[in-house]
């Protein structure tokens, strides 16, 4: 379900203001399972001309700059502010009201997030603070974060099934928070909460949650069935399971997982599938960092375990017995 959109159209926008619309030298790619929230602007080359401003959309884009840039200039409106070289991880935050426009004459490489006025306005009442106006960064400046968590971003829209969506929206969310923290001048104090879920709204959670095994979900959509915000609800799940909502759909995928090859001879490539897994590997990742082996030598035991020599039905149960507990 798409949530926002207005979203594509600013993206148009953009490509069309950066002159990179049918260009031959240039790549744009999307991420369609987070509505559009970002994407990658890649060009062989400069930009011909000045950039123009893009008119008539409210928010902030911030870019992470991938490839070292020799030369830049930013303006907001005839203002500069901004000249000189942004390195490797430069990060730019660019309120879109402020008639952004570019100068650059050099190839770039950028992943490019859309931050909502919606979303800064939903953290900050999250943490009954003033509302958030502008985020601000000195331009082409290094953020570690931003560089951390948008490696990952990156890596989903090269291998687009390999990311839920609900995992991509857990980065989103705590960049997000990030932004408003350390752009927005939001100062978190302990957070005066109130408790976790009740017992209704973690049924509702964990229903839709297991009906989705893939991930294929917007946290948003878990939020509303819970009648909260994303942030509200973010936080109360945590504290109600003590891990964030994809750690623990990855536990219930590992645990469907463990009961199909206790029950089944299905293959593990099978299996991960069934479970919600990208392919095999994903499998073997997830159930290794949990139960410290992979699921191969995970079954080989349980099978010995259970149906070996001298083995009974009130025997010792083996590596099944010891790694369940």
């Amino acid at each position: 379900m798409d949530t926002a959109p207005k979203l594509p159209t600013l993206w148009n926008q953009l490509a069309e203001s950066m002159y990179l619309k049918d260009s031959p030298t240039a790549e744009v790619k999307l991420s369609k399972h987070t509505s559009f929230s970002f994407g990658r602007f890649k060009s062989s080359e400069g930009l011909p001309e000045i950039a123009r401003p893009i008119a008539g959309e409210r928010g902030h884009i911030v870019a992470l700059q991938l490839k070292a840039i020799p030369f830049i200039e930013q303006f907001f409106g005839n203002k500069k502010v901004s000249s000189g070289s942004y390195p490797i991880g430069g990060v730019s935050a660019i309120d879109l009201r402020e008639e952004p426009a570019v100068l650059l004459p050099n190839p770039f490489d950028a992943l490019v997030v859309y931050v909502t006025q919606a979303a800064v306005d939903e953290i900050a009442y999250a943490h009954r603070a003033p509302r958030v106006e502008q985020l601000v960064w000195p331009q082409g400046a290094f953020d570690p974060v931003v560089h951390h968590l948008g490696q990952t971003l990156l890596s989903s829209l090269d291998r687009p099934h390999h990311a839920p969506k609900i995992f991509l929206d857990h980065v989103l969310q705590a960049m997000n928070c990030h932004f408003v923290c350390s752009y927005g001048g939001l100062t978190v104090s302990a957070p005066q909460f109130r408790g976790g879920l009740s017992c209704l709204q973690m049924r509702r959670a964990t229903e839709l949650l297991e009906a989705n095994l893939d991930g294929n979900i917007a946290l948003q959509q878990v939020a509303e069935a819970c009648e909260l915000s994303v942030s509200h609800f973010a936080r109360a799940f945590k504290q109600t399971f003590r891990r964030p909502p994809y750690k623990w759909l990855v536990e219930r995928r590992v645990d469907r997982a463990r009961d199909l090859m206790t029950n089944s001879r299905l293959p593990l490539a099978d299996i991960a599938i069934q479970c919600g897994f990208a392919d095999q590997s994903a499998l073997n990742r997830s159930f290794k960092r949990i139960h410290g082996v992979t699921p191969g030598i995970w079954r080989r035991g349980t099978t010995r375990g259970r149906i070996g020599p001298g083995s009974s039905s009130g025997g010792n149960a083996g590596p099944y017995q010891e790694l369940r507990s």
